[in-house]
């Protein structure tokens, strides 16, 4: 029974009927709000990521692909954000919009995912078979090596070369591309402290990664291919091998090198090598260079250990003085590890360039330390007894052979070379490894340092390792790794020469150190990146505090006391070090066109929808003007019982819509039009209440800069619209208002100013946020426009970003009367400065502008008096 009166009840006549809901349209238009306000915080997002990619494209700043990786992304996801919100507004009528979406992003992702094609082969090749031909395949000391054994006839150790596509075999096997870039995504390349974590995270992942069995069996495979041809024991030194390194550039030191390596531990060290991918200063170097990582796979070298009985390194001519027709070279006792990383002062040798090979100098290095193998393997650093410190560590005549093998080399390639070399046991000599000679963009002169110039003080004196002249403030340093904040413009002075202080190469203005060779590793990175340098010391760092003045000559190794403008006048070496022309900035420029590059933006055209976006920029500008809109069509179809849309009524330069989301008008306002009595949303009644001060006198006639007038003008003629895209003059204004928000929106002539805010009593949510961009005169009154309103905002607190004619600015976590009163001020400054760009010729009165606003002088009126402003108060 209890069945069929349900279903007579189900189905029957007297079935029950579900009750219809009555829309509420204050809660859809405030479910419309909450999604609009997301739109609009997106929108934000996005524009945040266009001015962080514009910033970097003038060229001079350093970024990497993480930099590239993660402004996409960011702006992917926002953008994507913005067209559900947008559809969601709209009934999905902009389903286009998501088409147009994917296209874009696969073109970008296409740019960031050019994988570098696997070639198939064997994973380790002899050294005797190799060329420059392999160098995509082996990397560039392997190649190079294989190219003087095999083409050159040269000295070089037996060994083999493990490809780079083992590399690519490693991480792919343990599925570590995209984790590790994933942790290099956030990574800024500038911030050193998070560099070192983010390094330490992803060799970490790399050195407990799996080895594939084919890699395992290669290594063990050429390792004793290695021993039988040399018929005895081996120790190998497994090297760096980089794709681009040892190339035009160096990459010196910037890898991890494993010595006196057992055949048990050649696993373990090939792992090692591979992790120095990702060492900081790796990372560090080749966001400076701008190299994209994927452009850089590791190939190893793995060498029969020399049992050096002395090694250094030579260049085949003088890096300071190409055109002297001189060698140098420099040794020390046992491994060459300390004279290339710049721990000990080696011995020095010129020699003539000629059939003589006569010596010019002959320089004794103190020589203190010597790298030696350990039995068991790897390497310790022991000191050198005092009878070898005093004696060179090569005769004369094994000089002048080392001179014949350097010219040999450099015959060979045609151009200025940089050798590592090693002295055996047995008396030979063998080249272990060979890249182009980086040379001074300036050489110097070589007449001696004088003791004084132009009453400056000679301070100490070294050996030049890049010439050229530059000055600043000393900063000194211990160890590479108390840097992180090296100062731009700072002169480094260490105690020695570490191939680490890369890190800061981009920033220092020259080099001084205590211990090191113009042979070493830094002094190839100083060549490189241009810094004048002067090593070997012997008391930079007892004779200069941090924060002396010091003016440096690299061309004479000279170091004087303060600013010595004679020098740096004449001969100002300053390199610019532009990441303009790098492949990582050519990616960003690619990058660029499908992000940054804006395409739609004169709302009245044909050409305005969503078919015609080419870029992330053009959908978040089409779908920015369409939300806007869809708002005011929402509140259309509403009666005006429930909702309103309505012009306020006010004496404002520009006319506004309200769209009251709840508690922002009062509920008897008027129907038709609305004042300003009539708005209860806290912080648009504070702002109206600014901007409707009747001392900003706005609609009284102001003086005008005839050039400023002029301009506007010019830019209106020739300046096509497609460069502002903005409204024309008179165009409405929006302000969507609750009881404790509002979001203001103006277009007015040629520049956008749009106000975001919520205060309420509780101060932890409270926030203004401000973007103001673009006007109607040339580039430079724009740009000091915004130079004064963002001065302004920043006497008030507001955290301010000002980049060209824009202006992004913050105030976070006030209490709610100061940020109503910022919010007054902000109404006023709007007003104010709305015609200004056309008077704001000259930078330098800016600041009188800033100090007229905050006298209350609004009409920036050189006969201001403030008493007036009492008087009328």
């Amino acid at each position: 029974m209890r069945i069929q009166r349900f279903l007579r009840r189900l189905f029957g006549p007297n079935r029950w009927v579900p009750l219809a809901a009555r829309p509420d349209a204050k809660a859809a238009l405030y479910l419309q709000y909450l999604a609009f306000k997301d739109l609009i915080s997106s929108n934000d997002e996005i524009l945040q990521v266009i001015a962080d990619m514009e910033q970097v494209l003038d060229g001079t700043t350093t970024f990497g692909m993480a930099f590239i990786r993660s402004r996409c992304v960011t702006a992917a996801s926002h953008t994507y954000r913005m067209i559900q919100t947008l559809n969601t507004l709209s009934d999905r009528r902009y389903s286009e919009l998501f088409l147009r979406f994917a296209d874009i992003r696969r073109s970008v992702e296409n740019i960031l995912d050019r994988a570098r094609p696997k070639l198939k082969g064997p994973l380790v090749l002899p050294l005797g078979s190799l060329s420059l031909a392999q160098l995509d395949l082996v990397g560039g000391k392997s190649a190079n090596l294989g190219e003087m054994k095999s083409r050159a006839g040269l000295p070089v150790p037996e060994g083999f070369a493990v490809t780079t596509d083992a590399c690519l075999e490693l991480l792919e096997a343990n599925q570590l591309g995209d984790e590790i870039r994933a942790r290099l995504l956030g990574l800024d390349a500038n911030d050193m402290e998070s560099a070192s974590a983010v390094s330490q995270s992803i060799r970490s992942l790399i050195l407990g990664a799996a080895l594939p069995p084919r890699i395992g069996g290669s290594l063990r495979e050429g390792f004793s291919a290695l021993e039988s041809i040399l018929g005895r024991p081996l120790r190998v030194a497994v090297r760096s091998s980089a794709v681009g390194e040892d190339g035009d550039l160096s990459f010196a030191g910037q890898y991890v090198s494993v010595l006196n390596v057992t055949e048990d531990a050649l696993a373990s060290a090939y792992k090692e090598v591979i992790a120095g991918l990702y060492t900081p200063t790796a990372i560090r170097y080749r966001a400076i260079r701008g190299i994209p990582d994927e452009d850089t796979p590791m190939g190893v070298a793995c060498l029969a250990m020399v049992e050096a009985v002395a090694s250094g390194v030579a260049c085949s001519v003088d890096p300071n003085h190409p055109e002297a027709g001189r060698m140098v070279i420099n040794g020390s006792w046992g491994l060459g590890l300390a004279t290339v990383e710049g721990s000990v002062s080696p011995d020095s040798w010129t020699v003539r360039k000629g059939d003589d090979l006569a010596f010019l100098s002959l320089t004794l290095g103190s020589k203190e330390t010597s790298a030696e193998p350990m039995a068991h393997g790897g390497i310790d650093t022991v000191p050198v007894p005092p009878r070898l410190r005093k004696s060179y560590c090569l005769t004369g005549d094994q000089a002048r052979e080392l001179a014949r093998l350097i010219l040999e080399v450099e015959r060979h390639y045609g151009v200025p070379q940089e050798v590592e070399w090693a002295l055996g046991r047995d008396g030979r000599f063998m080249l272990l490894q060979a890249r182009p000679l980086h040379l001074c963009a300036l050489g110097g002169g070589q007449e001696p340092a004088p003791a004084q110039v132009d009453g400056h003080r000679l301070l100490i004196e070294g050996a030049s390792a890049c010439a050229g002249f530059a000055s600043g403030p000393a900063v000194l340093s211990l160890s590479p790794e108390d840097v992180h904040d090296f100062p731009l413009g700072g002169v480094l002075v260490a105690r020695h020469s570490h191939p680490r202080y890369v890190q800061v190469m981009d920033r220092a203005a020259a080099i001084v150190t205590d211990v090191g060779a113009p042979t070493g590793h830094m002094a190839s990175l100083s060549r490189e990146f241009g810094i004048p340098a002067v090593l070997d010391t012997h008391g930079a760092t007892s004779t200069i505090a941090t924060g002396d003045i010091v003016t440096v000559d690299g061309s004479r190794g000279a170091v004087y006391e303060g600013r010595v403008d004679s020098l740096l006048g004449a001969k100002n070496t300053a390199v610019p070090r532009r990441m303009a022309g790098t492949p990582v900035f050519g990616i960003l420029e690619e990058v660029s066109r499908h992000v940054v590059a804006l395409t739609l933006t004169d709302p009245k055209s044909a050409e305005f929808r969503a078919s015609s976006c080419k870029s992330f920029h053009d959908i978040a500008r089409f779908v920015h003007e369409k939300a806007f809109e869809e708002m005011f069509r929402l509140s259309d179809t509403v009666s005006y019982g429930q909702m309103r849309s309505l012009p306020l009524r006010a004496r404002l330069p520009f006319t506004v819509h309200v769209i009251d989301l709840g508690g922002g008008l009062l509920p008897e306002a008027g129907a038709r039009e609305i004042g300003i009595e009539d708005v209860t949303s806290v912080p648009l009644k504070a702002l109206l209440a600014g901007m409707t001060d009747p001392a900003l006198n706005w609609w009284t006639p102001r003086a005008l800069s005839v050039k400023g007038f002029a301009s506007v003008t010019a830019q209106a003629l020739f300046t096509p619209v497609v460069e502002h895209g903005e409204r024309s003059l008179g165009d409405r204004s929006y302000a969507i208002a609750a009881d404790a928000y509002c979001n203001f929106s103006s277009r007015i002539g040629y520049h956008f100013a749009a106000v975001d805010a919520y205060c309420a009593d509780s101060m932890g949510g409270n926030y203004i946020s401000f973007r103001f961009k673009g006007g109607a005169a040339d580039e430079a009154r724009r740009v000091n426009r915004c130079l004064l309103i963002g001065r302004v905002l920043n006497r008030v607190d507001f955290q301010v970003e000002c980049h060209r004619d824009l202006v992004n600015a913050r105030l976070r976590k006030f209490g709610r009367e100061p940020t109503l009163e910022r919010l007054a001020l902000l109404g006023r400054l709007i007003v104010a400065t709305r015609q200004l760009d056309m008077r704001l010729h000259d930078t330098a009165a800016v600041d009188w502008f800033v100090d007229a606003f905050f006298k209350g002088n609004y009409m920036f009126d050189p006969d201001f008096d403030p008493a007036s402003v009492h008087e009328e108060a």
